[in-house]
Formats: C-alpha cells, structure tokens, sequence
C-alpha cells in the first residue's frame, strides 16, 4: 500500500513538474519577447511575474496534497456539465383524484441535469407543482402549470415533485404531467 501511494506521488510529481515547467517556459518565451502593443511594458512584466508566482504557487499546493496523501486536481478528472447523458428516463403521472398530491416516481438525477416536468397538452385545467404532498396540495404556494407548460428543476432525485389536479373550475379530474430526465 505504502508503495501504491509513493508511485503515485511520483507520477503526480512528474506531472506536476511538467506542467510546471512547460507554464515557467511560456513565461520565458513571453519575457523574451516585447510587449505586446498597446501595453505598458511595466503592465506586461507585472503580469508575467504574476503567471510565475502562480504557477509556482500551484506546484507547491499539489506537492502538499500529494504529502498529504491526496490526489492532485491535474490528476482529478473533471465533471463535464456538457457530457452526454447514455440514457433518458420518461414518465407521467396522472392525477386520479382532485386535490390530493401525487408524488413522481423515484430517479436520481445526475449533477448538472434537470428534470422537466411539464403539464399534458390535454389537460382541461391547471396542474400544481410542490416540494412535499402538503405544498402542492396548497395552491397559495404550488407552482401552477398551464396546460403544455412545463418547468425545469435541478433536484437530487424526481420524488421529491408532488403534483396535484384541483377541483373544478381550476383543475379537472385525470389531469396530469408528463417528466424527462437524462440519466
């Protein structure tokens, strides 16, 4: 085990070392040269130096993890907001009584994905959306959808929406909502 983590903190000290040495030869590079137009050699130097004490700073905090036992973040992959998903899951939930909530069925939704729960095209009334059976069932604080209207929410898991159907004139018995979440 011992071992396992001193190849580790190798490869993270290559690594890092790398990366600091190839930012350290940019600076070099860029020092080289002259300033770029329209900026204040003085500004340009301040800047540099900036990039380098950065950089520094950043190979010193690595080793540190590394010491410490821990994975440097340039060896941490990174959650791509915008990686597709391999899957969606679809459903609907019908309200067959007026006024008493009904809650989704339960999916887990992945970090920076949303369910969209939207009402029935077909729906005659209005549908209420809340976080609990005690919220949607109160209409002075649920979210209301139109018919084919439909809202976004960034939640951990689809069962905490409620939705409920009110009476008549409002809200008509059978009315539902229709969900989608990438999984």
């Amino acid at each position: 085990m011992a071992n396992g983590k001193r190849v580790a903190a190798v490869i993270a000290g290559a690594a890092g070392g790398s990366l600091l040495t190839a930012f350290l030869i940019k600076a070099e590079e860029a020092r080289a040269a002259p300033a770029p137009e329209g900026i204040d050699p003085q500004v340009w130097d301040m800047l540099l130096t900036n990039i380098e004490a950065v950089t520094l700073q950043t190979a010193n905090i690595e080793a540190l993890i590394v010491t410490l036992g821990g994975v440097p973040a340039t060896l941490v992959a990174a959650d791509d907001p915008f990686e597709n998903a391999t899957r969606f899951v679809t459903g609907q939930v019908i309200c067959t009584a007026l006024n008493q909530g009904f809650q989704l069925p339960s999916f887990p939704i992945p970090k920076n994905k949303q369910l969209i729960v939207k009402a029935m095209p077909g729906n005659v009334g209005w549908i209420f959306v809340g976080s609990t059976q005690a919220d949607s069932q109160n209409i002075t604080i649920s979210f209301m959808l139109v018919p084919n209207e439909g809202i976004g929410l960034f939640v951990k898991n689809s069962e905490v929406v409620w939705v409920i159907a009110p009476a008549p004139p409002i809200g008509a018995l059978n009315d539902g909502v229709a969900f989608i979440v990438e999984q």
